[in-house]
């Protein structure tokens, strides 16, 4: 039976709670939003299958598995557009729909809560592009993938490195049909600190939120905008920096414990593909860095870099080092340390609730003064 004696060493992939022939295994909420394992003793026959399950179990540091690293982005611009960085998942995602396949990846629901769905149709594709800024509840998708697979279907699985390593050690064997795309993760925030911050937007703007977006490109791609819609028709846009639940999310304050020990940020993934930002397009090929987003694509096994070759009449490419786009120091190759209030913050969340971010922003406004008041001091 798997207990978890350390609350850091659980990403919360939920693949204990799809294995359990017993169905005793629930992905429950803690205090700070994050999902984990909740075992009922009373029926547990001790079978040991989620301990196998368990990614976190498995994982070891072994050599980084690059076969290949690239920039590029969709030649569609639409499409480019449409997509937080360079378009390339969507490429991936229209091929093997085109060869009879289904999609399992994140998607926004009616809530504005994060959640891995199903998608068979190019029309449900636009659901799973953009990031996401949450942890994304992966429900029963594991097994589901699983039945796709068993019956013959082509399959894409996209997720974080963690989700992936958790689908593949819950399947057992790498079927033919199945493509596994990873995305470079900063770490993922607490749900209910966004679910807060929501209802706190709500009350300052006198709607429901209707529609949110984490990555809109109004102001550019490396500016990047939240943009939220009410049902007053009022639209709230903030670029990264500006924005209070990206502040909260950069400053690594809200994140899932795991986060801070994460075992699968080094680039030895069980994925096919690893795909992401590639902020330093510039210094690979400066006609490339238009402002329009950009992808880094890493590819890990021959069916990673043969879905690339299907794709790349779509896409204008350039072949880089890993290490020149993607340095160790990058957040998205190393555990990010804990904010120093991490705590702190939780209990003043629980206990103020949305006034936490009235907190913040009064904050924010007077770091920014005096920033101005130093400015003018010196001059």
């Amino acid at each position: 039976m798997k207990t978890i004696r350390k609350k850091e060493l659980c990403c919360g992939c939920g693949a204990c709670a799809q294995v359990c022939p017993k169905g005793c295994i629930k992905m429950n909420r803690d205090k700070e939003g994050f999902l984990y394992p909740c075992i009922s003793e009373t029926a547990c026959t001790s079978c040991g299958l989620c301990e196998t399950v368990c990614p976190i179990s498995e994982t070891a540091s072994h050599d980084d598995h690059v076969l290949g690293c690239y920039v590029g982005y969709a030649k569609d611009e639409e499409i480019r557009v449409c997509s937080s960085s360079g378009g390339i998942f969507s490429l991936f995602a229209a091929e093997v729909l085109r060869l009879g396949g289904v999609l399992y990846g994140a998607a926004v629901d009616e809530e504005q809560m994060v959640r891995h769905i199903r998608v068979d149709s190019m029309s449900g594709l636009r659901l799973l592009r953009g990031s996401k800024y949450l942890q994304s509840e992966v429900g029963d998708t594991f097994s589901e993938a699983k039945r796709d697979l068993e019956a013959g279907r082509y399959v894409l699985y996209s997720g974080t490195a963690c989700q992936i390593a958790g689908l593949k050690s819950l399947l057992g064997e790498d079927y033919e049909k199945l493509y596994t795309v990873d995305v470079l993760c900063h770490g993922v925030p607490s749900p209910i600190v966004w679910r807060k911050y929501l209802d706190w937007q709500g009350k300052r703007c006198g709607g429901r939120v209707t529609q949110s977006f984490f990555r809109n490109k109004e102001y550019g791609w490396k500016k990047y905008a939240v943009e939220i819609l009410f049902d007053n028709s009022k639209i709230y846009m903030k670029i990264h920096r500006e924005d209070i639940f990206m502040q909260m999310f950069l400053e690594n304050i809200c994140l899932r414990p795991s986060c801070h020990e994460c075992r699968f940020k080094d680039l030895d993934r069980v994925s096919d593909l690893t795909i992401g930002d590639a902020w330093g397009v510039d210094l690979v090929d400066s006609e490339m860095d238009d402002d329009k987003g950009t992808s880094v694509i890493i590819t890990h096994s021959p069916k990673g870099e043969g879905l690339l070759e299907e794709i790349l009449p779509d896409v204008r490419i350039h072949r880089t080092d890993v290490e020149r786009i993607l340095p160790p120091t990058a957040d998205s190759r190393k555990s990010v340390i804990a904010h120093p209030e991490r705590e702190s913050f939780f209990r003043a969340l629980n206990l103020f609730g949305t006034g936490v971010f009235t907190i913040w922003w009064l904050w924010d406004i007077c770091k920014k003064m005096k920033s101005k008041v130093k400015k003018l001091a010196v001059h």
